[in-house]
C-alpha cells in the first residue's frame, strides 16, 4: 500500500492460512498442495505445526525455502499434519513521504490534484479535456512570462502578458522577434522581449508569406495621411468616342487601366471603317467617355491631359501633337489640329497612354 504524507510508524494488519496434509507412512516432509489443493507456503520462523492436533515444538521440525515443512519424527498412515502459517502486512518503502520520495507506478486521481511548488514532468506531459478547457495557466500579481519554452534547459521563447488584457508570444533568443496582441484592436512587433518600432520584417526573400487581404491601406515610408496607400487594381474599361453628343459606332475597341492610390494609368484604342458624317458633321472636338473612374478636371487654372497615340480620320494618319485633356471628370476632349475634323469616308482610329490624378 502507498501512502503520501508522514510514514506509517506501526500500522500492521494480521492474518493466518491453515494448510492440511494427510500423510502416508513413515512420510517426514510436506510441502506443495495440501488436502484442499492449497499450495504451502509462509515466511520461516512464523509457523505453527500440529500433528494430530497437538502443538509441536520447534525443535520437532525444521523448515526450508518458505514452501517446505520437515518433522523430526515420521509421520504414521493418515496422521494429519496441520501447518498455520502466520501473515502481517507492514508498511514499506511503498510510499511517499512529505519531502522527497517517487511513485514508482501509475498514479490514477479521481478527484482534483492541489499541488503547492513546481511539478516536473520529465517523460512528457498530456493534459485532456473533453468539451472543456483542458489547461488553465495562471500568473497571480505581476506582469510577464506565464509560459517559458525551453531547450535543452535553456529558455528559446515565451507566452505572457505585460499589461491586463495583452498577451504575447515571443522567441527568447539573440535578435528575436514576436507579437503583441493588444486591447487596443492591433497586433504590435517585439524584439529581444520588448516593444520594437522598425526591426522587424514580415517574411523573407526565401520564406515569403502568400496573399495579403486588407480592407483599408498601407502607410509605407511614414504614418501621415500623404504615406497611405489605399487603393491598388487593375482591370478594363470601355471608351466611348463621341462628337457633338453623338456615340459613334465601331469594329474594335479596348481600354486597359491600372490604379495606385489616386493615380491611374490609362489606355485605349479605337477603330472604325465606314462613313461617319452623320455623327460628325457638328464641328464638335472629339471626346471619350466610360472612364473607370473620375478624374481631377481644373485644379489650379490648369487642365490635365494624356498624349494622344496613334491618330487617324478619313483613312489618313496625322502625326501633330494632339492631346486628351480632363474637361470635366468623366471625359477627355481631345485638342489638336485635327481635333474636330469631320468624317466622311475611309477608317477613323483613335489611342492615348498616360497617367492621370483622380478625384
Amino acid at each position: 500500500m502507498a501512502y503520501i504524507g508522514t510514514q506509517p510508524k506501526d500500522v500492521r494488519s494480521f492474518g493466518r492460512a491453515k494448510f492440511d496434509f494427510t500423510a502416508t507412512q513413515g512420510q517426514t516432509a510436506f510441502t506443495g498442495a495440501d488436502d484442499d489443493s492449497k499450495t504451502l507456503g509462509f515466511t520461516n520462523g512464523q509457523i505453527e505445526v500440529y500433528v494430530n492436533g497437538i502443538l509441536m515444538d520447534e525443535s520437532d521440525f525444521t523448515t526450508s525455502n518458505g514452501n517446505t515443512v520437515t518433522l523430526a519424527s515420521a509421520a504414521n498412515l493418515n496422521d494429519v499434519i496441520s501447518i498455520v502459517a502466520m501473515q502481517t502486512d507492514i508498511p514499506n518503502s511503498d510510499y511517499v513521504p512529505a519531502s522527497g520520495g517517487t511513485f514508482s507506478g501509475n498514479i490514477t486521481a479521481s478527484g482534483t490534484l492541489g499541488v503547492t511548488g513546481a511539478v516536473t514532468a520529465s517523460n512528457g506531459l498530456t493534459v485532456d479535456d473533453d468539451g472543456a478547457t483542458p489547461l488553465t495557466v495562471d500568473r497571480a500579481t505581476s506582469f510577464g512570462n506565464i509560459i517559458d519554452v525551453q531547450k535543452d534547459g535553456a529558455s528559446v521563447g515565451a507566452v505572457g502578458s505585460p499589461y491586463g488584457g495583452e498577451l504575447y508570444i515571443q522567441g527568447t533568443g539573440a535578435n528575436s522577434s514576436g507579437l503583441l496582441f493588444t486591447s487596443g484592436n492591433t497586433i504590435q512587433p517585439r524584439k529581444n522581449s520588448a516593444a520594437d518600432d522598425g526591426n522587424i520584417d514580415i517574411g523573407a526573400s526565401g520564406n515569403k508569406f502568400k496573399d495579403l487581404y486588407l480592407s483599408g491601406g498601407a502607410y509605407l515610408g511614414g504614418t501621415t495621411a500623404t504615406n497611405k496607400l489605399d487603393d491598388y487594381e487593375a482591370g478594363t474599361w470601355t471608351p466611348v468616342i463621341t462628337a457633338g453628343g453623338s456615340a459613334l459606332p465601331w469594329n474594335s475597341r479596348y481600354g486597359h487601366y491600372r490604379r495606385i492610390g489616386d493615380l491611374l494609368h490609362i489606355a485605349f484604342y479605337f477603330y472604325h471603317n465606314g462613313g461617319l458624317s452623320s455623327y460628325t458633321n457638328s464641328g464638335t472636338a472629339y471626346s471619350v467617355s466610360g472612364l473607370p473612374f473620375s478624374v481631377v478636371a481644373l485644379q489650379n487654372y490648369s487642365y490635365q491631359f494624356i498624349k494622344a497615340g496613334y491618330h487617324a480620320i478619313n483613312g489618313t494618319s496625322y502625326y501633330e501633337d494632339h492631346r486628351w485633356q480632363a474637361n470635366s471628370s468623366n471625359a477627355l476632349s481631345l485638342y489638336g489640329p485635327k481635333m474636330a475634323t469631320q468624317h466622311s469616308g475611309g477608317f477613323i482610329e483613335y489611342s492615348a497612354t498616360g497617367i492621370i490624378k483622380l478625384a
